[in-house]
């Protein structure tokens, strides 16, 4: 008789490596689309290199499993016309940007794997000129795209560079979940999606969780599959199944905080000009006065999503964070590296073992990748653990 799903279940999580400690550079979507990595002259492994003397010891980046993959019905095509999502947090303006997907990824892997790097993929599903994204909507969409990323991984011979997949940023919030949202929600993808889900919403998104990581994990079971969220996203969550995940990857961003948005006038209709000029000022005053008390609000923000993973047996993860990304250095208040460094300490003495220094900690952030023995500090306290 036939293996059943229970014992193949256990079968492949006695296989599962431990994820140890990883330190997290978060090149995002970033990575084919800036000069900073391009593929000319060497970038790439210039970057890999830098993350290395920094003490990073894993890079998060999606690898465009859609692109990627070959259509239904089609062949592939790997030059792609990549249309970028503006992201103030990542460092990312809109544009068109024309990349051979598989020879770029293919090239980072294979530096990746030549330092020692481990890779978390995260898949954000960027617009590209062939709409490829609208095709990923059911389940076995996102099954079928990971399996042929993960399958051509493995044909290059680096699938134990890969510890990790998060199947959809953010799963199932806009902009990330674009077919999803229509498929399960029947609204446009740039639309937030209701406070309050309905129950066949709720078991749809249900069945999303535990199908896809289900389903990877018996093709690929030294692979760690699970979801990442943002502060007001984990309580849906808490309504659902999640038994399938792996880990829950978490976004703390200190401008989530409602009280800090009131504090500091984030959510009036302020254009872009006057908000650089009177709102960048406010938030460093605030900060600078009072960042105590706010660091303890993160830290407080913290401390119950980790409480949420330990109830769930699920990994924390924080993938991203912590403090005003969309700021220039001169805007930063005077306190927040040690804001910073008190939140990574905090964390790791909390049990999070991967993690970011902070989401600006990227090559595309050069006034910051040039605090090199400061990010290794950060790293070290990261890589080493609590008590160290």
């Amino acid at each position: 008789m036939g293996q059943s799903q229970g014992a193949q279940d256990e079968s492949a999580m006695e296989v599962l490596p431990d994820l140890g400690r990883l330190a997290l550079t978060c090149w995002d979507y970033a990575w084919p689309l800036r000069r900073e990595y391009g593929p000319g002259g060497g970038a790439v492994e210039r970057a890999l290199d830098e993350a290395v003397e920094r003490g990073f010891n894993a890079v998060r980046l999606d690898p465009y499993p859609h692109l990627l993959a070959t259509p239904a019905n089609s062949v592939h095509l790997d030059r792609c016309e990549i249309f970028a999502e503006p992201d103030a947090r990542r460092g990312i303006g809109a544009g068109a940007e024309t990349v051979q997907i598989r020879k770029a990824f293919r090239r980072l892997l294979n530096g990746a794997a030549d330092r020692g790097l481990k890779l978390w993929l995260s898949g954000f599903f960027i617009a590209d000129s062939r709409a490829r994204r609208s095709f990923v909507r059911r389940p076995a969409d996102f099954i079928d795209v990971w399996v042929q990323t993960l399958e051509l991984v493995r044909e290059w011979g680096h699938l134990d560079t890969v510890v990790a997949v998060d199947f959809c940023h953010h799963f199932p919030f806009p902009p990330w979940s674009h077919g999803v949202i229509r498929r399960v929600f029947g609204q446009p993808p740039q639309r937030s999606l209701p406070e309050r889900w309905r129950s066949e919403q709720e078991q749809a998104v249900e069945q999303y969780l535990l199908e896809v990581p289900r389903a990877l994990r018996a093709l690929f079971p030294t692979i760690h599959f699970g979801v990442s969220a943002a502060a007001g996203e984990t309580d849906h969550l808490r309504q659902l199944d999640t038994s399938e995940l792996d880990f829950l990857e978490l976004g703390l961003w200190l401008d989530d905080d409602p009280r800090y948005r009131l504090a500091t006038g984030a959510d009036l209709p302020v254009p872009g000009l006057l908000d650089r000029r009177l709102g960048a000022p406010l938030r460093r005053a605030l900060m600078e006065a009072t960042g105590e008390h706010w660091r303890g609000r993160l830290q407080q923000q913290l401390q119950r999503r980790l409480a949420f993973t330990r109830l769930r047996r699920l990994q924390p993860v924080l993938g991203e964070g912590y403090l005003n990304p969309q700021a220039t250095p001169e805007q930063l208040p005077r306190g927040w590296a040690g804001f910073t460094e008190a939140l990574v300490g905090q964390a790791v003495a909390d049990g999070v073992a991967v993690m970011t220094p902070t989401s600006l900690a990227r090559p595309h952030s050069p006034w910051l990748w040039r605090e090199a023995d400061w990010l290794a500090h950060l790293n070290h306290l990261i890589l080493t653990g609590p008590g160290r």
